[in-house]
């Protein structure tokens, strides 16, 4: 992510922190280091876990639990409350005193440490309620859903204090319970990071970076060797046609040239000048092109798994096969597959596969990929890809951060 403004001074807070497993754990965990990546000066406070530590922040602190006890049985217990803000607001100030802003993950509106909900009012800085859950509208914490102070503090807006919904379903609930309108309640999704979830290595990594796979929209996988009966001229023919639909498509080669033909390097050369004929030169990749003056080819075994993963289509051009391992991988990879109708793959897929006829032309292969990335697991795949990636949703954090810091 890249800091659209000045660097800011931020405290991140909630009643642990990671390594404590949990979903605002994560979140809060992935917001601190993309934050610091961006330049920000970030402190993370916490009851527990890899943090500023303030015991009585922890939901499960005893004074805490016994108090959030009492809330559920419709006592206020007053002093305790009192004493527990007062103390909290003590021992908060010295960490917030140097922050530009405090973003605060369901602490104002869920049961589980209202006094911390008070004490942080009690600060004086700009506040974010980062809003995952509410109490108030969850049948679970009907013993929380009273009026009076201090159940109040989960159904009226604090002053000065900015929202945050994770979801839309989460902005029209604060706009119902705290009456506030929905302009002032921006929504900032949960973010995913594919390369994490893909459990891509290094090795794979450096291997995307230095193909130019970054930014493949989509990434379409062709997972064999450099050889004329897999018809690869096809396959770049239909990448061409698909580019007017999807400019950000990239096509990637991850075999080597077939060993046993010594035709395979004049295949080789035809195919990289109708790339640079048809203006693709950096659309279609041949990962052979990578290897080092020892000509090792750099994809092993390993890697081809993690391209599967990366893929949001396999496309196999094909104009024989003896088996077809590549069906199979893409089946257990859950990749579409585009495919020639062949007897062998025929065979494989048992018609579970995107086919073209077997004699088709470029057309017929890319309008067989258009069905294929039309499908309703592709879209799913690559709407949470673009909108769901955290380069995109830090985006919308930093829009909020500089909207309430100033």
């Amino acid at each position: 992510m890249t800091n659209a403004g000045r660097p800011r001074s931020l405290a991140l807070l909630h009643y642990t922190a990671p390594p404590v497993p949990g979903g605002v754990e994560s979140v809060l965990g992935t917001h601190a280091q993309l934050l610091r990546e961006a330049g920000h000066d970030v402190r993370v406070i916490a009851g527990r876990g890899d943090a500023e530590i303030v015991p009585e922040v922890d939901s499960r602190h005893p004074e805490i639990e016994h108090l959030a006890a009492c809330l559920a049985a419709g006592d206020p217990a007053t002093k305790a409350f009192d004493g527990l803000r007062a103390r909290l607001a003590e021992r908060l100030r010295p960490l917030l005193a140097d922050r530009d802003l405090v973003i605060v993950h369901n602490v104002l509106t869920m049961p589980f440490n209202l006094p911390l909900a008070a004490a942080l009012a009690d600060q004086a800085k700009p506040l974010v309620a980062w809003t995952h859950d509410l109490a108030w509208v969850n049948p679970r914490y009907r013993a929380y859903q009273r009026s009076g102070w201090p159940w109040s503090i989960l159904s009226q807006p604090r002053p000065g204090v900015r929202y945050v919904a994770i979801s839309r379903v989460r902005q029209s609930e604060i706009v119902r319970v705290l009456g506030l309108p929905p302009d002032d309640v921006p929504v900032v999704p949960n973010g995913v990071s594919p390369t994490a979830f893909w459990g891509l290595s290094g090795q794979t990594l450096e291997l995307a970076r230095r193909s130019g796979l970054d930014g493949a929209d989509p990434l379409i996988l062709v997972p064999v060797r450099i050889t004329r009966r897999k018809r690869l001229e096809l396959a770049i023919d239909a990448i061409s046609l698909l580019r007017a639909d999807h400019p950000q498509l990239k096509m990637v080669v991850s075999g080597p040239l077939g060993p046993h033909s010594g035709d395979n390097l004049a295949y080789a050369a035809e195919l990289r000048e109708q790339r640079s004929r048809l203006g693709l030169n950096d659309v279609v990749i041949f990962l052979s092109d990578l290897a080092g003056q020892d000509q090792r080819h750099p994809v092993d075994d390993q890697a081809v798994a993690e391209l599967y993963r990366m893929a949001d289509l396999v496309v196999l051009t094909s104009e024989s096969e003896g088996f077809g391992m590549p069906v199979l991988e893409a089946a257990l990879s859950r990749a579409p597959l585009v495919c020639a109708d062949i007897p062998v793959l025929r065979e494989i897929t048992r018609g579970h596969a995107w086919s073209f006829a077997a004699g088709g032309d470029a057309g017929a292969v890319a309008d067989a990929a258009r069905r294929a990335l039309g499908s309703r697991v592709a879209r799913l795949r690559r709407r949470a890809l673009q909108g769901y990636g955290w380069p995109a949703v830090m985006a919308q954090v930093q829009h909020v951060i500089e909207a309430t810091s100033g």
